[in-house]
């Protein structure tokens, strides 16, 4: 079984993506993040001011360019990568994944059950859909074991750059995962593939016990 992909986009998604983004603002700027915004739309614009200058911006051309090539490469992992999905996490996987593009915020995001938001001008194109398929996958163990933002973050990319998920050929890194690599990455090694709850369960007394930088 394959999953599909349905991708879409329109005015109102960023509409709601930019207000989204300005609520979170001082969030993504404390972590490090350079969310996009509409030109000349900040915290004190009005509703009607971000919308006009959606409009002004939104080039519907690009938008079925980003959808088609996302569709024509993820076809050539897709029957992998549900394969390995299935046997990693050992649970249901989502048959259907709806992809909002948009042409704001940060480079991909997601909601849970089975949405996945990705920024058009992300070059990593279908590799960031993949990671935030990961991230879906893998929420409500984050939920059930207070898992840290950075900590999720690294614990996405070992597994996407690990050799079972070699065929993506991912090879993507965060430039800072604030330190969290020096007792996430050996328990990953150890427990993720074997049992990802076991390995979710463990990650708070790691982070007790690891040495402060």
């Amino acid at each position: 079984m394959t999953m599909e992909l349905k991708i879409e986009f329109g005015i109102d998604f960023e509409l709601k993506r930019v207000k989204n983004t300005l609520a979170e603002l001082d969030w993504y700027n404390s972590q490090g993040y350079k969310p996009r915004l509409p030109k000349g739309v900040s915290g004190k614009s009005s509703e009607k001011e971000i919308q006009n200058q959606i409009i002004k911006e939104f080039d519907k051309k690009k938008y079925k360019e980003v959808a088609n090539q996302i569709a024509l490469d993820f076809s050539t992992i897709n029957k992998q990568l549900s394969k390995k999905l299935k046997e990693s996490f050992n649970k249901d996987i989502p048959i259907t994944f709806f992809v909002y593009l948009t042409n704001y915020g940060v480079g991909g995001s997601y909601n849970l059950p089975n949405i996945v938001i990705f920024n058009i001008n992300n070059k990593k194109g279908y590799k960031t859909i993949v990671h935030e398929i990961i991230h879906l996958l893998i929420e409500t163990w984050i939920q059930k074991y207070k898992i840290q933002h950075w900590e999720k973050e690294r614990i996405v990319d070992l597994v996407l750059n690990s050799k079972k998920f070699s065929f993506l050929k991912y090879n993507n890194w965060q430039s800072d995962y604030n330190g969290v690599e020096k007792y996430i990455d050996n328990l990953f090694n150890s427990h993720f593939f074997k049992s990802p709850e076991t390995f979710f369960s463990k990650v708070e007394s790691a982070r007790h016990s690891a040495p402060c930088p």
